[in-house]
């Protein structure tokens, strides 16, 4: 039985879910069309709308805009002509990346360094921020860690500096590991990513604040009010809207179950492999993560020795697989090269029994002994 321990990257449909999916396909057309098809698929649409902005706690005046998923979201937010903005040295790539496009465009953009456990402090914040800063982005929690930043502190430390300032939250890891409110946090963006739930790949969410305009990264249609041209994407959405309404029932139980999970692995790791450490755990963290550094062994030939064995985890962000470059997050904590290329990341779904850890843990255990022998006698 394979063992897929890479939630962060993917979390796929269960069972339930691609029922829903098959039934809507036979039935549901264009959104855009008058006729019968397009008109349950525009409610449909509506339905699952609303079932994400219960999830996130948005009020009714607030937009929820359905993209392509969490990367168009962040474009979206990010490209909006603004000409001074902060982001945090752990953000996805798919802010830094836009950040960076500013930047090369004349902008000003200000980076917000993080301490040696991945977490954005106070007074870092509000040395990156200027009176003339425009947006602040900064992720809810990291991808890689699982570390947590309580936003709407930081938000409000930004409005101090200046009042006008927005802020948008990468919320895609958040999602469905924790109670999210886009009214409490105080964020005027907020990002979100169906396949983190359990939703189909090729589907996310902008949620923009009430009075808070954007301009459009797509021109097209007047789709999504007008703010992502395109058809849209129905059995995703649809998708997106039932994993949203079973995330809402069942939050307390996913985060109970995900916590039992992660600290018996953690536990039971510590006692296997005595000399690993656990990457941000002294900081608030996400129920469901664990990146783990593994003196004398590559992150990246675990990897493949567990996929052998039929455990799928991760040696970093999935969308960054392949690359040479070691992973950012990691450099931004202040950790070296080798430390950083000796780390895997672990995260579990909310399905997953803690019966499953002593599996984990003994072949993780075996297969990293092995590799320091084959270290040595190198």
């Amino acid at each position: 039985m394979i063992i897929d321990l890479d939630a962060n990257a993917t979390y796929a449909p269960t069972e339930e879910i691609q029922g829903v999916i098959q039934h809507a396909w036979k039935r549901l057309g264009n959104p855009s069309s008058l006729h019968r098809g397009g008109q349950r698929a525009r409610a449909e649409i509506e339905k699952a709308r609303e079932a994400v902005r219960r999830l996130v706690g948005a009020e009714k005046d607030d937009l929820v805009v359905f993209t392509s998923g969490a990367t168009e979201a962040n474009n979206t937010a990010l490209d909006a002509g603004w000409r001074s903005i902060a982001v945090s040295a752990v953000e996805h790539p798919c802010v830094l990346g836009p950040a960076r496009r500013i930047q090369a465009a004349g902008g000003d953009v200000r980076i917000i360094p993080v301490n040696a456990h991945g977490a954005i402090e106070s007074t870092g914040l509000v040395q990156s921020l200027t009176a003339d800063t425009e947006l602040l982005s900064v992720m809810s929690a990291n991808n890689e860690t699982g570390v947590e930043n309580d936003v709407e502190v930081l938000g409000t430390l930004a409005r101090k500096v200046n009042p006008r300032i927005l802020v948008h939250t990468d919320a895609a890891q958040s999602l469905g590991k924790r109670s999210i409110s886009f009214t409490g946090m105080g964020v005027d963006l907020l990002t979100l990513s169906g396949h983190k739930i359990g939703a189909l790949s090729g589907v996310g969410a902008l949620v923009i604040k009430h009075g808070v305009a954007i301009r459009p990264l797509l021109l097209g249609g007047s789709q999504e009010y007008k703010i992502r041209g395109g058809t849209e994407n129905v059995l995703g959405i649809v998708s997106f809207g039932e994993v949203a309404e079973l995330a809402s029932e069942t939050l307390a139980a996913r985060i109970d179950a995900m916590s039992a999970a992660r600290d018996a692995f953690e536990d039971a790791l510590s006692q296997a492999i005595d000399d690993c450490e656990f990457n941000g755990r002294a900081a608030p963290r996400l129920p469901n993560t664990s990146s783990v550094y593994i003196p004398g062994a590559l992150g990246d030939d675990i990897v493949v020795a567990l996929d052998l064995e039929e455990i799928l985890v991760s040696s970093g962000a999935a969308c960054s697989s392949g690359k040479p470059e070691p992973s950012h997050v990691l450099l931004a904590m202040g950790q070296g090269e080798d430390r950083v290329r000796s780390t895997i990341r672990v995260s579990f779904r909310a399905d997953q029994s803690v019966t499953l850890v002593p599996r984990v843990v003994d072949t993780i255990a075996r297969v990293v002994s092995r590799m320091r022998v084959e270290g040595v006698l190198k």
